[in-house]
């Protein structure tokens, strides 16, 4: 049966002749007539009693205009649904993220909104990711610490690794990598505020400790000071893979090397929406791609 048969049929049945229902349709009555033809021979059963004053259901077609019916009013809800979904206001996905990772991530943001218009990221700094995540502020959280509470998930996202970018002019830019322990003897480093707890843990394994002369929450004023040939700034390398700049070196670091894994954190109710699924979903597409790229560049 044709959905078009059934159409044909209802209508039949709402105006009690084929007269009436054909003018409705916009069809001939041969062709109204005929579509019946086929549809009592598929059931192998009369649909009607045609009469002088008009047609009559017969009990078989009061079945099947009961079910038709049914039918029908399914496939106007299914595209009402349908409507509303392409219609609908932007649904907003939140995230509380590490500030040392925004910039990393920014290409997966911009990439994930091309993709996916209709969904706002409301992106806000956090370090307490978790806290966040357990206390509803924010649906999704990515972090380097590892998380504390049996409610929120963690999925491993990639790892950081720090190495040391200088002046094309600095004593070292013909090295393309050193030993972490070397770092004792510099006085001119810098790195961000957010990774000072790490760089103190490696340094005091390697019994030392490291003086810097500025350390701030801003990757772009670490750069800036590099460039002027201020000093030797650790910055992670996922930072330094998106500079191109003659005036740059980048110093990998060998042997003990700081580092930290970033995850992304959420409620375990959050997978319930549709669209977050989406997120978790790109996201790890996003951080596998990234990861074969590095690979295969070398890095």
């Amino acid at each position: 049966m044709e959905l078009r048969q059934l159409e044909y049929f209802i209508q039949i049945c709402k105006s009690g002749s084929f007269t009436k229902a054909k003018e409705e349709l916009g069809v001939t009555q041969p062709t109204l007539s005929q579509q019946m033809r086929v549809l009592e021979d598929e059931y192998n059963i009369q649909l009607f009693d045609r009469g002088n004053k008009g047609v009559e259901v017969t009990e078989a077609g009061k079945i099947l205009l009961n079910k038709g019916n049914a039918i029908m009013n399914l496939l106007e809800e299914a595209r009402n649904e349908i409507n509303g979904r392409n219609n609908k206001s932007t649904e907003t996905i939140s995230i509380g993220c590490c500030p040392t990772e925004l910039e990393y991530l920014a290409p997966y943001f911009m990439r994930f909104h091309q993709k996916y218009p209709n969904i706002l990221l409301k992106i806000i700094d956090a370090e307490d990711a978790e806290n966040k995540v357990l206390e509803q502020k924010v649906d999704f959280g990515i972090t380097a610490y590892p998380v504390s509470d049996a409610s929120v998930i963690s999925t491993y996202l990639y790892r950081q690794e720090m190495a040391l970018l200088i002046h094309s002019e600095h004593p070292l830019a013909d090295k393309s990598s050193i030993p972490f322990r070397s770092l004792k003897q510099m006085n001119s480093i810098m790195f961000r505020e957010q990774n000072k707890s790490l760089i103190n843990m490696y340094c005091f394994s390697w019994g030392f400790t490291l003086k810097s002369i500025i350390e701030t929450s801003s990757t772009s004023v670490l750069i800036h000071w590099v460039r002027h040939g201020l000093g030797a700034a650790l910055i992670p390398t996922s930072l330094l893979e998106s500079l191109w700049d003659d005036s740059l070196r980048i110093v990998k670091l060998e042997g003990h090397i700081p580092y930290w894994e970033i995850s992304l954190v959420y409620h375990n109710t959050v997978t319930m929406r549709s669209t977050a699924r989406i997120f978790i979903e790109e996201m790890n597409s996003y951080v596998r791609e990234v990861e074969v790229n590095l690979s295969c560049s070398g890095n």
